[in-house]
């Protein structure tokens, strides 16, 4: 527990604190570390029964020596810290969203929250986000320029949603739930980003350097999880032709963890606003782009 509270705090009290304390806090006190690790682990409780310290058996495992199991911790921490902010900021727009479909003869709810548009069919949609995610930054005209946290949506707000939801909904051919909609919309707008806290008198002079860690605190995140086969690939993802001759494998097996890694890194980083950047480290860390020849 001690290695915990000692990485709970490392985590918590860097020189950019990116999200705030647990509510009843105003700072990262020990109790607010303490508040955090229960909450891990309660969440662990709540969707694994009898197994609240399976996130740290994970670790454990797949840890090579002590600084990896502090690398694997950390980035465990970080994650379990952007699910809660982007929970609850994300509810927010969910919320925001149903209100707005009720309020629109455009939209119907259908069933286990998913919603379709009057005119067309209430399938439920079975498929890939990120196509979804490309038709909605294919609308063109749709821009958001106000947004206000609470009280009524502006009207120009309101139609770029609207908008942009009916075309996805289009597209989708069906009833999408309403938490995919929201992500959707959110990446569409690049709205709700996480909080960026930056102490007040470094801020002026320390702005581009904490972008920077942070981003290359993320990419190492993500190589502290990936394979050494992945991290093989990772340099030459956009060039499948050469998946099985990096790996030494036959091109089925190459395609397999190629296209799995793609996935696992478009899911890690749907909801980054600096997601290319973050990719960029990444690929140094794993070698840098290979000479194709």
């Amino acid at each position: 527990m001690a290695l915990l509270q000692r990485l709970g705090r490392q985590c918590t009290r860097s020189s950019r604190t990116t999200f705030p304390p647990p509510e009843g806090y105003t700072w990262w006190s020990d109790d607010a570390v303490d508040h955090l690790l229960a909450d891990m682990f309660d969440r662990e409780d709540r969707d694994n029964p009898g197994q609240g310290h399976k996130f740290l058996l994970n670790c454990y495992l797949r840890a090579t020596d002590e600084p990896s199991l502090e690398r694997l911790l950390l980035a465990t921490m970080q994650n379990f810290l952007k699910d809660q902010a982007k929970g609850t900021t994300r509810g927010r727009l969910r919320r925001r969203l149903e209100t707005l479909f009720e309020a629109d003869e455009r939209f119907h709810l259908g069933e286990k929250d998913r919603w379709a548009l009057t005119s067309g069919s209430s399938v439920p949609w079975q498929g890939d986000r990120a196509t979804l995610e490309r038709v909605a930054f294919g609308v063109r005209g749709a821009e958001i320029t106000q947004w206000n946290h609470s009280g009524q949506t502006p009207r120009a707000t309101r139609e770029a949603l609207l908008t942009v939801a009916e075309a996805v909904l289009e597209a989708a051919q069906g009833a999408v739930q309403i938490e995919d909609l929201a992500r959707v919309l959110q990446q569409r707008f690049r709205l709700l980003r996480e909080p960026n806290f930056v102490p007040f008198e470094d801020q002026h002079d320390q702005l581009g350097w904490v972008s920077r860690v942070d981003v290359g605190m993320r990419a190492r995140a993500l190589f502290s999880l990936l394979s050494p086969e992945e991290r093989r690939l990772v340099p030459v993802l956009g060039q499948r032709s050469r998946w099985g001759e990096v790996l030494g494998t036959g091109q089925a097996r190459a395609g397999v963890i190629g296209e799995t890694l793609l996935e696992q890194l478009r899911l890690a980083t749907v909801d980054d606003a600096d997601h290319d950047m973050v990719a960029l480290a990444l690929v140094e860390l794993c070698g840098g782009l290979n000479d194709p020849g």
